[in-house]
């Protein structure tokens, strides 16, 4: 009779144990992830060298990179900050090639005449953006929002999946500072790179993408990560191309205008 007893609680122990196991199991299975967040952008750049700052006697006015007027998407946080934090590592290149920089300023009517008269080239850099959206399929389905049957309401809500292909150049231009007369000009094209797409959200205006870009991460963090890699390629470009060996010998134009221009 005993050993039934312990055979049978011996069942009982393992029944019980099967069961916490299966539930633990299940807790684990639902687990909810958690949501997407915002990619925080990390936008840095190292001068390749460093040569001591007045080293090439070549005074530049700099105003903050902007992008071309037709580029609407400029005032989103994605593309501001890629601007904003250029500016700082625009001016930080060309201390390191050893020119003496005023600004970077917001835009031109914010330099002072002092800054515009004791400087001997006005830089100006724009990036020149396309983004082409024909790879982007936009699907709808109509919510009902209000009343029945003849009488109902429908609202149409979009979702989008697919990819962008971003392209441009940056254009580089020396100015007499006073004048703001262009005396040296460059264009470098960019490479292309394409950006997929793959969207959680619902959206009520078709081909608008600036919901988009405020509130759904997994819209925006691509936009992100392309434009890191796009931040690297134009600091490099222009590190390049605005060499002391030319930029030096321009400074001659702009005594040349002002002595006619009377300044």
């Amino acid at each position: 009779m005993k050993n039934w007893i312990k055979i049978l609680l011996s069942f009982v122990v393992i029944i019980v144990y099967a069961t916490m196991v299966s539930s633990s199991a299940k807790k684990k299975m639902v687990t909810v992830a958690k949501p997407l967040a915002f990619k925080v952008p990390s936008y840095e750049y190292a001068p390749p060298s460093q040569t001591s700052v007045g080293s090439n006697d070549l005074k530049i006015l700099l105003l903050e990179p902007r992008f071309n007027d037709k580029f609407k998407y400029a005032d989103y946080r994605t593309f501001n900050d890629f601007s904003k934090f250029m500016a700082g590592d625009l001016n930080e290149s060309l201390t390191a090639k050893g020119y003496t920089v005023r600004g970077p300023f917001e835009n031109y009517e914010g330099a002072l005449y002092t800054d515009k008269i004791e400087s001997d080239l006005l830089l100006n850099v724009q990036i020149d953006f396309d983004l082409n959206d024909q790879n982007i399929i936009w699907s709808g389905s109509e919510i009902q929002v209000s009343g029945k049957r003849k009488a109902a309401v429908f609202n149409t809500l979009y979702k989008l999946n697919g990819f962008f292909v971003l392209s441009g150049k940056l254009n580089l231009s020396l100015s007499e500072p006073i004048t703001k007369e262009k005396i040296w000009v460059k264009s470098i094209p960019l490479k292309q790179r394409k950006i997929n797409i793959v969207s959680t959200g619902t959206y009520k205006i078709l081909r608008d993408y600036s919901a988009a870009f405020e509130t759904e991460p997994s819209f925006s963090n691509p936009f992100v990560t392309t434009m890191q890699d796009y931040y690297k390629e134009i600091l490099d470009i222009a590190w390049t191309n605005l060499d002391p060996n030319e930029l030096t010998s321009l400074k001659k134009y702009t005594r040349e205008i002002r002595e006619k221009k009377k300044y």
